[in-house]
């Protein structure tokens, strides 16, 4: 009987401890652009948005939250908690045929997760390598994984340079071919919520919306008649994937632990010019990049890209260091915030969110590698405040002898207080200061106004800032990284699709 009784004390010990313990949505949105959201764009004309407008208005919206201006490196700043520059992925993306993925001595915030009880899932995109077994989802901390490895694969087929990329568990999936990968991964979602109502859980849910190919059900197009072209095309996208967060959340509400989940939701960067890059050559997308002496200093003008997303009022786009490319849409939600429907100007990173989450939760991250990324859930529910006084934003490997940057235009940059100063190559010895701007993001956003030759003192200030990062850094993977012994990646198997190789 005292056995039987010690037993039930601890379990129902257990029982309070996960019910203590909040559930976790990370939701990160693909290209959506700093105005492709109705909270951003006062007069909401398409009315695209209603479910996240919803979440945004019951949280606390992050209007100088910052990420990398293209795919993988702000997942891999996620998930790290460290900028990118420390292990070699600021060049680039994570080409489907390269042997590389994010070191395997860089602890993910799954591991955390699942250190302090958590069940975790990664549903939708990956896009941190695939080449060997341990760059899988599955063995990263993850007890469940549904999506693609890559990115820019067709929204029905799922398939991309001749391979399908969809899977289940870190195996392939052929049963989910032609249908739209917004509702698998809406419905995915809402049936995790519901089978794990009784422990504590981690939802890492990286949806293909809105990234080119620009595709959606005619249903989508149908609501907005006013619309035409690619922004059409665009906000129906965009819509598609805020039905899918509606969906959840009113599973979240349904089973009663909407209340005991924290939302936090991103941009992975900013939306693209052009129609982005569906990913068909990589060589191709290589050689179109400005670098070395064809830097352009300026992104193009335009309230919307030809791929019809809006950054407005924000200069520049994905792959630009300016906003427009790094300051993203976020918010979180949560009923505990002390200041739910208020927008909150402190400067924070996508690397915060690691060390706030595992804290908030009552996790440890002794195990993980020096953080980059500080707790700032204090900060969030004081209102007010950082804990950075700077962040880097970029600072690409460029110069005579290097690998080429898909970061357009200039590739440094680094914001110091209320100071963002871009260069266009500031990489060991090949740093020129006479390329500098110098913009005040709190008295013009929009980054018209370079304040570099009146202030020449502050520039110098903050290139030896610069300098300081730029010693951090390692050489980007391309230049010696890639595993020699394991050849090119390639579609493989029947029916050809993408997988581990080597």
């Amino acid at each position: 009987q005292i056995w039987l009784l010690v037993v039930l004390l601890g379990l129902c010990s257990a029982l309070k401890d996960g019910a203590d313990k909040p559930n976790i949505l990370f939701i990160v949105a693909d290209d959506l652009g700093w105005n492709d959201v109705g909270w951003h764009n006062p007069d909401d004309s398409p009315g695209h948005t209603p479910n996240l407008n919803q979440l945004a208005k019951e949280g606390v919206r992050l209007n100088n939250h910052h990420v990398q201006p293209f795919c993988s490196p702000t997942r891999a700043t996620i998930q790290t908690g460290r900028h990118v520059l420390r292990y070699g992925l600021q060049n680039t993306v994570i080409f489907p045929q390269d042997a590389w993925a994010v070191p395997q001595n860089e602890t993910f915030i799954s591991q955390n997760m699942k250190d302090a009880g958590y069940t975790t899932a990664a549903y939708g995109k990956w896009h941190l390598g695939l080449y060997k077994d341990w760059a899988l989802p599955m063995q990263r901390g993850y007890d469940e994984q549904y999506g693609y490895y890559l990115g820019g694969e067709d929204y029905f087929t799922h398939t991309r340079n001749g391979g399908v990329d969809w899977h289940r568990n870190d195996t392939l999936e052929l049963g989910d071919n032609n249908t739209y990968s917004a509702y698998l991964l809406g419905n995915a979602s809402v049936d995790f919520v519901n089978r794990n109502q009784d422990k504590p859980w981690f939802l890492y849910l990286a949806m293909q919306s809105v990234h080119s190919p620009l595709q959606v059900p005619d249903t989508y197009l149908k609501r907005f008649p006013h619309l035409s072209g690619n922004v059409l095309l665009r906000n129906a996208m965009v819509a598609a994937l805020d039905d899918q967060v509606g969906f959840v959340v009113d599973e979240l509400k349904r089973t009663e632990q909407y209340d005991n989940t924290v939302i936090v939701f991103t941009a992975d960067n900013g939306a693209p010019y052009a129609l982005a890059y569906s990913m068909g050559d990589e060589k191709e997308m290589i050689e179109a990049m400005h670098f070395g002496s064809n830097i352009d200093p300026h992104p193009p003008n335009g309230t919307h890209g030809k791929g019809g997303g809006s950054n407005y009022p924000l200069n520049g786009w994905k792959h630009w260091v300016f906003e427009g490319g790094v300051r993203s849409a976020a918010f979180v939600t949560y009923s505990k915030l002390n200041n739910p429907g208020t927008v909150h100007n402190g400067l924070f990173h996508t690397v915060d969110w690691l060390p706030t989450l595992v804290n908030l939760v009552g996790g440890d991250t002794t195990r993980n590698l020096a953080l980059d990324g500080k707790d700032i859930w204090s900060y969030i529910q004081s209102g007010s405040g950082s804990p950075h006084r700077e962040l880097p934003i970029e600072i690409a490997a460029c110069g005579k002898g290097k690998p080429k940057s898909i970061v357009t235009g200039p590739q440094a940059a680094i914001i110091v207080g209320d100071m963002k100063l871009i260069v266009d190559c500031w990489w060991r010895t090949t740093k020129d200061a006479s390329t500098a701007q110098l913009y005040n993001l709190t008295s013009d956003l929009s980054e018209q106004h370079d304040l570099s030759s009146q202030e020449p003192e502050l520039v110098k200030t903050l290139l030896a800032r610069m300098d300081y990062w730029e010693e951090q850094s390692v050489d980007p993977y391309e230049i010696h990284d890639i595993d020699p012994t394991c050849g090119e990646g390639q579609p493989q198997g029947t029916p050809p699709h993408w997988d581990v190789w080597c």
